[in-house]
């Protein structure tokens, strides 16, 4: 679990409590949060920063991405018409290779 901010200020505030001999799930029980995120975040060695958000990763191309506007056609001219069906077509009439 990635913290905000405000939730690793609010956490580290508890390092006095743990420091005073309280356990992880003690704490854990008074912030809301698994006790294996307060041990992640106040154990003696961790960082004094506030963790990075990194950014995600990009959308993945997907194979059926190229027929999305046919399929869609198809979906408003027959609402009922079924997945098999709609792979069929697409097999038939467009190669298209996907399962």
């Amino acid at each position: 679990m990635l913290l905000s901010t405000e939730e690793w200020m609010d956490l580290r505030a508890y390092r006095a409590r743990q420091d005073a001999g309280a356990t992880w799930a003690e704490i854990a029980r008074e912030t809301g949060h698994d006790w294996r995120t307060v041990k992640k975040y106040l154990t003696p060695d961790t960082c004094d920063r506030p963790p990075a958000v990194t950014a995600s990763r990009p959308a993945k191309k997907k194979l059926i991405d190229p027929y999305t506007d046919l399929i869609d056609a198809w979906l408003k001219a027959e609402p009922r018409l079924q997945a098999t069906t709609i792979h069929e077509r697409l097999v038939a009439d467009h190669g298209f290779v996907g399962s």
